[in-house]
């Protein structure tokens, strides 16, 4: 399944606790969306998500992340089951 994952930090760049929105669309509109941590999001990105790029590519989304606030991942191919099973949660296209 091709779409786009778009990672946005939603806690006060201040706070202690950083938390981000994960939502992934693919070209029809049916989305995963979620919430987490840091780690957790390392985790999901890291070892959770079967991404076709290498440890220094998701370094760098990582620190660009960190450093604005929002990174998109556009056109990755993602298996709904990995989706799923990282504890995001499924959205239908709407109307």
């Amino acid at each position: 399944m091709d779409g786009t994952l778009d990672i946005q930090r939603i806690s006060n760049r201040r706070s202690t606790a950083e938390h981000y929105q994960v939502r992934y669309e693919d070209a029809i509109g049916e989305s995963f969306v979620g919430g987490m941590s840091r780690d957790e999001l390392h985790d999901l990105l890291y070892h959770k998500l079967g991404l076709n790029l290498s440890d220094e590519d998701l370094d760098r989304h990582m620190d660009r992340l960190i450093a604005d606030g929002r990174v998109i991942f556009p056109e990755i191919e993602v298996k709904p089951d990995e989706l799923a099973g990282a504890g995001l949660r499924y959205l239908p296209v709407e109307g």
